[in-house]
C-alpha cells in the first residue's frame, strides 16, 4: 500500500469519527459530573486528593521540558546521535513535544484550580490545556511515522483545533445548549489514531511499543475516571478514582518521556541493510 493511499486512509478514519459524533446530536456537559466521590479537606483543601493528585502532571510535564532543554546541539539539523538528549533527527521535531509536555504542566494547574471548587465554569481550565497535549502529541506522531515536514505545517492548526473545541464548548454552554463534540474528538481521535499511525507506516525511532502502551495506560486511567464512587467503596473511602485517575494518565505521559530518552534509530529493514552493505564494499 502506497503512502499516499495510506494517509488517505488515516483521514477516512478521521472524518468517520466526526461523522458518528456529530450524528450523536449535541451531547451537554452533565451536571453529576462535577460531584465527586472524595470531598475531603485535608490540610485545609478542600477535595484535597483530587488537587494534590495533579501534582503528577506538574513533575512529569517539568522533567519533560527540562529533557527537551539539554540538546547537545542548536543546530536545527545537527545529527542524530543515540541517547543523546535532543531524541530527535531534526531538532524541528522538538516544537511539538515541548507543546506537548508545556500543555501536561499547565494542566496540573488547570486541574488543580478545578477540583478547589468543581463547576461548568472552571472545567474550562482544566480542559484547555490537555487540547494542547492531545493535539500536539498527535502532530508529533506524524513527524515521526509520516512527514516532518507536515508535521511542522500542522503542528499550529491541530493545537488551534484544539483550544477551539474548548472555546466552542463553553460557548455552547452560555448559550444553555452544551455541546461537547468536538472536544471529544480532539480528546478521543489522537489515542484512536496512534495504533493506525503505528499499523500502517514504519517508525523512523526504535521503541515504539513503548508509546503504543500509552493508549491502555490512559485507557485506565479513564476508567478510574468512570468508576470515581466504585472505587471510592471498594477501598473503604480512602481514595476515589479520580485521583488515581490523575496519577495513572500522568504515568501514560512518563511512558511518553521515558521513550524519548532512551530511543535510537529504528533497526534497518533486510533491503535497506543490503544496500547499505553494497554501497560499503562499492566504497
Amino acid at each position: 500500500m502506497g503512502k499516499g493511499l495510506r494517509v488517505t486512509l488515516l483521514v477516512v478514519v478521521a472524518a468517520a469519527a466526526a461523522a458518528f459524533l456529530w450524528r450523536q446530536g449535541p451531547i451537554a456537559q452533565p451536571e453529576a459530573y462535577h460531584r465527586f466521590a472524595d470531598t475531603r479537606t485535608l490540610f485545609g483543601i478542600p477535595n484535597a486528593l483530587n488537587v494534590l493528585s495533579n501534582v503528577a502532571f506538574l513533575l512529569v510535564g517539568w522533567a519533560g521540558l527540562s529533557f527537551l532543554r539539554r540538546g547537545p546541539t542548536r543546530d536545527p539539523d545537527g545529527p542524530f546521535r543515540p541517547g543523546a538528549h535532543t531524541a530527535f533527527e531534526s531538532l524541528r521535531e522538538r516544537p511539538a513535544y515541548v507543546l506537548f509536555f508545556t500543555g501536561v504542566l499547565l494542566t496540573a494547574f488547570g486541574s488543580g484550580w478545578y477540583h478547589l471548587a468543581p463547576s461548568t465554569g472552571r472545567l474550562f481550565w482544566d480542559r484547555l490545556p490537555m487540547t494542547i497535549a492531545f493535539t500536539s502529541l498527535f502532530a508529533a506522531m506524524i513527524a515521526e511515522r509520516v512527514s516532518v515536514y507536515w508535521s511542522r505545517m500542522l503542528l499550529l492548526p491541530f493545537v488551534f483545533t484544539g483550544v477551539a473545541s474548548v472555546v466552542v464548548w463553553r460557548l455552547s454552554e452560555e448559550r444553555g445548549a452544551g455541546d461537547l463534540r468536538l472536544y471529544l474528538f480532539v480528546q478521543l481521535f489522537p489515542m484512536l489514531a496512534l495504533p493506525l499511525l503505528m499499523l500502517l507506516f514504519r517508525p523512523r525511532y526504535s521503541r515504539g511499543a513503548e508509546l503504543l502502551a500509552v493508549v491502555p495506560v490512559y485507557a485506565g486511567a479513564k476508567a478510574l475516571e468512570r468508576y470515581d464512587d466504585a472505587i471510592w467503596e471498594a477501598t473503604s473511602r480512602t481514595v476515589g478514582g479520580h485521583a488515581l485517575k490523575h496519577v495513572v494518565a500522568a504515568l501514560a505521559i512518563g511512558l511518553v518521556l521515558d521513550m524519548l530518552k532512551k530511543r535510537g534509530r529504528a533497526p534497518l529493514r533486510l533491503e535497506e541493510a543490503l544496500a547499505a552493505h553494497a554501497e560499503d564494499d562499492a566504497a
